[in-house]
């Protein structure tokens, strides 16, 4: 690239990072299912749970926003059938997910650890479920990076929106593992198990039907 290209160059980079930060984070940041796992795993089995649910998440992010980046989206609107499959499977995920919380606040209160490598598991699976975030990274990546941007631009998005993934589920994880919330947590397990495997559920069946 030119040296007289390379300073406007630098700047139009530097706005559409500051803008895939700004509208990833956001969109990390609502309330979803990967939020109330992470949180629900955090109250529920304890911090080294909750850390690595997140890291399962964010595995579940790269996988997307690589996916997203690929032309994800352009397949699934040539081959529709696949998109659906996949969508149903993440929603009946989902739901299944809120029925067994929903059950299960109904058993015994005590909390029990369970193995990093299934709270992994969960995190990924979870955040696997919800085929719309390739689709929401693949447009974010269109709309943000500038169309001159070079491979290791794109490199350097995907590993933009995981550092932003995993320095926030990574703070949920701890937030929801202290101990006030964890006491308040036990105090009100029931309905607080019930109301996420509600949200879960929701997630489900809202994928199900869009």
């Amino acid at each position: 690239m030119a040296k007289s290209g390379l300073f406007p160059y630098m700047m139009a980079m530097t706005e559409a990072f500051f803008t895939l930060a700004l509208f990833w984070f956001l969109a990390a940041a609502t309330p979803g299912p990967n939020f109330f796992a992470v949180m629900q795993m955090a109250a529920g089995r304890g911090r080294s749970a909750a850390l690595a649910c997140a890291y399962g998440t964010v595995l579940g992010t790269a996988i997307w926003a690589v996916a997203g980046f690929f032309g994800l989206r352009a397949l699934f609107t040539a081959l529709p059938l696949a998109a659906d499959a996949i969508r149903i499977a993440g929603a009946l995920y989902l739901i299944w997910v809120g029925v067994t919380l929903w059950r299960a606040s109904s058993a015994d209160p005590q909390a029990r650890p369970i193995p990093a490598g299934q709270a992994f598991a969960f995190g990924l699976a979870t955040n696997l479920a919800n085929p719309k975030t390739a689709a929401f990274a693949a447009s974010l990546f269109a709309v943000a990076l500038p169309m001159e941007a070079d491979p290791s631009a794109s490199l350097a998005a995907i590993l933009l929106v995981c550092t932003i993934s995993a320095s926030w589920y990574t703070l949920v994880a701890w937030i929801g593992s202290t101990g006030p919330l964890t006491r308040a947590y036990a105090h009100a397990r029931r309905p607080v198990m019930q109301a996420t495997g509600l949200l879960f559920a929701g997630f489900g069946g809202k994928l199900l039907i869009y």
